[in-house]
């Protein structure tokens, strides 16, 4: 995962802290310590995702560029970048990725993924809740492609959302460890990565001694 925080999501930090949503910035944070919990509202979810969707498209520094072409054989579809949405509900998250081609013209597909609720918090795991919904020439071909940029899409805005609260005490950005979807809006619960080598304590077993 890139270390590098869009300066949207930095942006929307500075924004929660302002409005005394967030407390002002952190120490560092020890291995496994957890963060305040960041809520993203509805709207600001959506426009966070675009971003995301950008550089899940390989766009990572500003563009005009408002679609993307994929190409499976004959087949082209073109995914809009800009009017990504996403809808939330009790437990889960609905991406709206309006889509372009000649066997459907203009069109929508929504991918769910059903994530933790109040009710049952959940780690940063997500399923997908069915089948993407929309037109049978777009889906048969492109849906588990749009499944996939979907997640990358909710995973790269909630990372980078947790990335830009702060740094653990080896200055890597913090890491989701959970996610909350309500009708309302979003939660996130940012963490100090755990430490696996170099001076985490813990010994990296040679391939030719083995485990000690």
């Amino acid at each position: 995962m890139s270390e590098a925080v869009a300066p949207e999501f930095t942006h929307f930090i500075t924004g929660e802290r302002r409005a005394g949503r967030l407390p002002a910035a952190l120490d560092p944070r020890a291995a496994g310590e957890v963060f305040h919990t960041v809520t993203v509202e509805g709207g600001q979810a959506s426009e966070l995702l675009r971003v995301a969707a950008r550089r899940a498209a390989g766009f990572f520094r500003p563009t005009k560029r408002k679609e993307v072409v994929w190409v499976n054989g004959d087949s082209e579809l073109v995914v809009n970048l800009v009017d990504l949405q996403v809808k939330l509900a009790d437990g889960l998250i609905r991406v709206i990725i309006p889509v372009r081609c000649d066997q459907s013209g203009n069109a929508q597909v929504e991918v769910v993924f059903a994530v933790g609720s109040a009710r049952q918090p959940s780690g940063l795991y997500a399923s997908t809740y069915r089948r993407p919904n929309g037109p049978a020439a777009v889906v048969s071909v492109w849906g588990e492609h749009l499944v996939a940029f979907a997640w990358q899409c909710v995973l790269g805005m909630v990372s980078g959302i947790a990335g830009a609260t702060g740094k653990d005490d080896r200055g890597n950005i913090l890491v989701p460890v959970e996610l909350v979807a309500s009708e309302r809006a979003l939660q996130i619960v940012p963490m100090a990565r755990h430490h696996f080598a170099g001076s985490s304590g813990l010994r990296i077993a040679s391939a030719k001694g083995g485990a000690k």
